[in-house]
């Protein structure tokens, strides 16, 4: 079982348990964040309990974890450090991994020029730290919340 809150809180109690909106803290993204990942990934293993398997899948923010996950790419680990990169597949894949791919992926591309990888923190760290130096001008961003999907160890 990987343990993601440090016992501050339990799903099911979270989700069904609070009796009004002042009791609950569903709005509170380290709250709202991981059901949407265990809906996602729930729904999808549901659909595949009836033989019913993707031919793709679509994904965006929150949901890309979600999506390499159920597509194999990303284990339940690894879907907690990534960085969102303004730059081709491409580019990453032949500027930024080269010699260090067992160690990081290209996990999603959202558009030609926005992919989003992930590997184990330090690997990102660094990868964040090179493109702060060398490329200057390419928009980078590590969401660091602490849930199965945009967060650091």
């Amino acid at each position: 079982m990987t343990k993601i809150n440090e016992g501050e809180w339990r799903l099911l109690e979270e989700l069904i348990e609070k009796k009004n909106e002042q009791e609950s803290r569903i709005n509170d993204i380290n709250i709202a964040q991981p059901p949407l990942f265990a809906i996602q990934v729930a729904l999808a293993a549901l659909l595949v309990s009836w033989n019913i398997y993707p031919s793709s899948i679509i994904s965006h923010s929150g949901g890309d974890q979600a999506a390499a996950f159920v597509a194999g790419r990303l284990t339940l680990e690894e879907t907690v450090r990534v960085l969102a990169v303004s730059m081709s597949e491409e580019e990453v894949e032949n500027k930024l991994f080269k010699s260090i791919e067992h160690l990081a992926c290209t996990v999603v591309v959202n558009s030609p020029r926005s992919v989003t990888i992930s590997g184990d923190e330090k690997t990102i760290d660094e990868i964040q730290q090179i493109l702060s130096i060398s490329y200057l001008n390419i928009f980078k961003a590590c969401v660091r919340i602490e849930n199965a999907f945009h967060f650091s160890h």
